[in-house]
């Protein structure tokens, strides 16, 4: 009898665009974002907004600095 081949978990790995926040890290900075302004409910979605957008942010000119330097 053989063995299934088990496939790889989707939680396993992020799998992500390069210059993109995966969602973990938008989860994390989204609950940062919730515990600095007093952790007051009903403001979820622009939390999660504002985490996506900062990380964008972020990782752009993370991205944009590394291809500078790489040039």
């Amino acid at each position: 009898m053989s063995k299934p081949i088990e496939k790889p978990s989707a939680r396993s790995e992020p799998q992500t665009a390069e210059g993109h926040p995966t969602r973990e890290e938008i989860e994390l900075r989204a609950h940062q974002i919730y515990v600095e302004r007093g952790g007051g409910h009903g403001q979820d979605v622009n939390d999660w907004l504002q985490a996506e957008r900062e990380l964008l942010e972020k990782q752009g000119k993370i991205g944009r600095m590394a291809k500078a330097t790489a040039a």
